[in-house]
């Protein structure tokens, strides 16, 4: 059997989920899609020193209701240190810029959406990589482009899948169309329709 299926008292489990219960939850969601929606959420703090930031992902919705009260994850973003040095900081610290966290959620989400696609059609993927290249020009972030030109800030996104399994020819094209499922690669790559809030504290 492959690495990536097993049996485990008589269910059918492939990347550690088993399948039965996976096909059930996708049946309900087509049966129920307002009880299946949700909502992800994350804040963030700035911190003292500048475009430092602590983000916190907790609660998320789920057909209305409050889920994982109890959930939180600390994130810290800033910059690589050679940046900061370069902006002149007292004290470079390394951490993940913003856009690598936006980046590396985007991978996250096309290696999941490639898995749960090939369990839910029974294609043999037994893994997948995925690497995102982001080439960024800041000029519009400093104030030396107007906002109007923000369709120049990012060249076109490099992203490169590595698939592994013995498929057909027939699953391959299957497969190499699954990343557009997923919701990261939709938020990053399609408009969102946002309206921001700027409140100011007394």
């Amino acid at each position: 059997m492959s690495t990536h299926a097993r049996r485990t008292e008589n269910e059918r489990v492939e990347h550690d989920v088993r399948v039965e219960e996976f096909l059930e939850f996708i049946d309900w969601l087509e049966e129920h899609p307002e009880d299946g929606h949700i909502e992800f959420r994350a804040s963030g703090d700035a911190e003292a020193v500048a475009n430092r930031t602590t983000a916190t992902i907790g609660p998320w919705g789920l057909g209305g209701d409050e889920m994982g009260g109890g959930r939180e994850h600390t994130l810290e973003f800033g910059l690589p240190p050679e940046l900061e040095e370069t902006l002149g900081y007292l004290d470079p610290t390394d951490r993940y810029e913003a856009v690598e966290g936006a980046l590396a959620g985007l991978t996250a989400c096309i290696n999941g959406t490639i898995v749960w696609n090939a369990i839910r059609e029974g294609v043999p993927v037994e893994g997948v990589t995925t690497t995102v290249h982001a080439p960024v020009d800041l000029r519009m972030l400093f104030g030396i482009h107007d906002t109007d030109r923000a369709d120049e800030m990012y060249d076109d996104l490099e992203i490169e899948i590595e698939v592994e399994g013995d498929l057909t020819d027939e699953q391959r094209e299957t497969v190499g169309d699954y990343y557009r499922r997923s919701p990261v690669y939709t938020l990053v790559t399609l408009a969102q329709p946002n309206s921001p809030t700027v409140e100011f504290a007394d």
